[in-house]
């Protein structure tokens, strides 16, 4: 007989599994506001410290949201979004996602115009590595894929030649990373996926700002429809 060992469940985590049951068996809804942060500490029995990790996770999820002065609320589902009353996690976490597709089409538009303009020939021979390191790991798992995704993205942030715009890609792409994972697996979108990026790359290639925003916004919506079937 095998035994595992028994990991010791943190207390923010705890909380987490609280709220998030509240909110599958619908004591929780979509607009709710959650109780004061010392009253449900005290109901939950942690610090207030525990909590506030809990509520960190939370909005990383884009389960919850705060509103300055006016406490936590359970965040509203986007009308365009997944909406499965079965599942109702899923469907914030999916309308949370559709907001950060939506940020990032207004950002990496504007940073590969930007790169185009300004990429050097390193930069542009950083971006092509990219891109054919990703192509060569078909065979590879799905977490290694989308290692060589992020690196193209960052690439062309990084020749923009703005730190500020490397920052803030890392971070939409780490928050998306689960659901970048998913879309891997998806029968014939690595091999568009390739292709909307070489598209990118030849744009960046050519110096053409026009045309390196209209790639990359063919790139970004054909994630945002791929990931609403899903």
């Amino acid at each position: 007989m095998k035994f595992r060992e028994i990991t010791p469940v943190r207390l923010y985590e705890s909380a987490i599994e609280q709220i998030m049951n509240s909110i599958k068996n619908n004591k929780l809804k979509p607009g709710d506001k959650l109780p004061p942060e010392r009253e449900l500490a005290e109901k939950l029995s942690i610090s207030r410290g525990s909590l506030r990790e809990a509520f960190r996770v939370l909005e990383s999820r884009g389960l919850i949201k705060s509103k300055p002065g006016g406490g936590r609320y359970i965040r509203d589902i986007r009308k365009n979004g997944h909406n499965n009353t079965e599942n109702i996690i899923l469907s914030l976490e999916k309308s949370s996602i559709l907001e950060l597709l939506e940020a990032r089409e207004m950002l990496e538009i504007k940073i590969a115009k930007i790169a185009a303009q300004r990429a050097t020939p390193e930069d542009i021979k950083s971006i092509e590595k990219a891109l054919n390191k990703m192509n060569k790991k078909e065979e590879l798992k799905d977490d290694k894929k989308t290692e060589s995704d992020t690196e193209f993205h960052l690439a062309i942030a990084s020749a923009s030649h703005n730190f500020v715009f490397v920052n803030i890609i890392k971070l939409h792409l780490d928050l998306l990373r689960d659901t970048r994972e998913k879309t891997q697996q998806i029968p014939g979108r690595r091999e568009e996926r390739w292709r909307e990026h070489q598209a990118i790359l030849q744009a960046i290639k050519e110096h053409d700002t026009k045309k390196a925003g209209e790639t990359m916004l063919k790139h970004l919506r054909n994630v945002r429809e791929v990931l609403v079937k899903m």
